[in-house]
């Protein structure tokens, strides 16, 4: 199971619509995966456990290094960016987690 972090600033809107979506493009293409939905300063206490990060440059750029990889979107609320940034990091990363 691969672990995704949906952040954005105060974690109410944008970050549980981001994880809404992200679970609906796992679903959709066999992969196995938890997600999570929090707010930046939330994020600290996620990161030792989360695979992949989705946010918003501006909200990257302040993430301090971790073991995470990153993936940057500029609007969070664009299904078909967040799907393809999201996918391409677990085809390239996490293949295994892909139930074809």
């Amino acid at each position: 199971m691969v672990n995704i972090l949906c952040v954005c600033g105060n974690g109410m809107g944008t970050s549980t619509i981001l994880k809404i979506n992200i679970q609906k493009i796992c679903v959709e293409n066999k992969v196995d995966a938890g997600v999570e939905s929090c707010s930046f300063s939330e994020a600290m206490t996620y990161l030792p456990s989360i695979d992949i990060v989705i946010t918003s440059p501006e909200w990257a750029e302040m993430l301090p290094p971790s073991r995470a990889t990153v993936a940057t979107v500029k609007n969070l609320i664009d299904t078909a960016a967040v799907s393809k940034a999201l996918l391409d990091i677990v085809r390239e990363k996490f293949p295994d987690e892909i139930n074809v």
